[in-house]
C-alpha cells in the first residue's frame, strides 16, 4: 500500500476549498495506516473504530489551520496517537475483565488484527511504531524520522531490528 503525499495535499487543497467530494478518496486512501496505528495502542477492534473516525472528526474541525508543508500522514498519525493516548489515560483505571473482540464485516481489518497482535507480541512499541509507518504506511526512513522526531540512523537500527526479530520469531 503506496500512499501518495502529493495527492493528499492534492485533496486536502480541495476540501480546504469546501469541496468535500474529495474527503471519501482521501478517508479510504489513509484509513488502514490510521486504524493500525491506533489498533498498535488500544488493542481493541471496536474501540480503534470508534476512535479512527474520532481521528478524522478532529482533522476535519482543524482542516484550515493544517499546513499544507508538512506531512499530511505525519499530522494524522499525530492526532490519532494523541486520542488513543488520552483514550488509554481515561479508562486505564476502569477494569472491565476480558475485552470482547467482534468480527467486522471488513475481513481486511480482521486479517490485519490478527497480524498486529503477533508483530504486537514479538516487537516493542517503538519497534511497532516504526514497522507500521514503514510498511502498512509506505513511508521513507527520513519521513518517520521526522514524525516520530528520531534520528535517522536510530529509526533504521530499530527497523532492521525488527525485522530480525520478527525472522527469528516466525523462523522465516
Amino acid at each position: 500500500m503506496h500512499i501518495d503525499e502529493v495527492r493528499l495535499k492534492e485533496l486536502l487543497r480541495k476540501m480546504k476549498d469546501n469541496n468535500m467530494s474529495y474527503f471519501d478518496e482521501f478517508y479510504n486512501t489513509t484509513k488502514v495506516l490510521i486504524y493500525s496505528n491506533i489498533y498498535s495502542y488500544v488493542k481493541n477492534q471496536a474501540t480503534s473504530e470508534d476512535l479512527l473516525q474520532e481521528t478524522y472528526i478532529k482533522f476535519l474541525s482543524n482542516l484550515n489551520d493544517i499546513s499544507e508543508e508538512k506531512s499530511i500522514i505525519g499530522f494524522l498519525l499525530t492526532i490519532s496517537k494523541n486520542i488513543s493516548l488520552d483514550y488509554i489515560k481515561k479508562f486505564s483505571r476502569v477494569n472491565y475483565g476480558d475485552d470482547y473482540e467482534y468480527v467486522s464485516e471488513d475481513s481486511s481489518l480482521i486479517d490485519k488484527d490478527l497480524i498486529l497482535k503477533k508483530i504486537r507480541d514479538i516487537l516493542n512499541k517503538k519497534e511497532v511504531d516504526i514497522f507500521i509507518l514503514h510498511v502498512l504506511g509506505d513511508l521513507g526512513f527520513n519521513e518517520i524520522a521526522e514524525i516520530l522526531n528520531k534520528p535517522l540512523g536510530t529509526v533504521l537500527w530499530s527497523y532492521n531490528n525488527s525485522i530480525k526479530k520478527l525472522r527469528k520469531e516466525l523462523k522465516l
